[in-house]
């Protein structure tokens, strides 16, 4: 059996996550119970203690991954009575309820840097 070597490049510059418009004002579902919010996940009622995103602004991780609210987010919104805890198979009790996403601007939307491909139901 041969080996295989494969050649190493370096990159001085890091590859950024491509942008997504997000509306944190969309219907949005938790996938576990099913539970559905019609104006929006009610965590982006509150800024994020995690990452210092404002009310109505999507998490604002620099390494990606916005798409979904940080976790001290959702824990203040349980706390503050907006959320209750989420029924399907979790092992903390959160719901999974990922941001739609869309591949360019629509009204009321905001940009946000994720690795997430658009969702199919706001892809423009």
């Amino acid at each position: 059996m041969r080996h295989t070597v494969l050649p190493f490049t370096t990159s001085r510059t890091r590859p950024t996550a491509p942008t997504r418009w997000a509306c944190v004002d969309a219907t949005v579902t938790c996938r576990r119970c099913h539970h559905e919010w019609p104006d929006g996940d009610p965590a982006y009622r509150l800024p994020c203690r995690g990452c210092g995103a404002r009310s109505g602004q999507p998490c604002q991780r620099p390494e990606g991954g916005n798409e979904r609210v940080c976790h001290q987010r959702d824990q203040d919104a349980r706390r503050a009575g907006l959320l209750i805890r989420c029924d399907g198979l979790s092992w903390d009790g959160r719901h999974d309820k990922p941001l739609p996403l869309s591949a360019s601007p629509l009204p009321r939307t905001r940009p946000v840097l994720t690795g997430s491909p658009p969702a199919r139901v706001l892809a423009a």
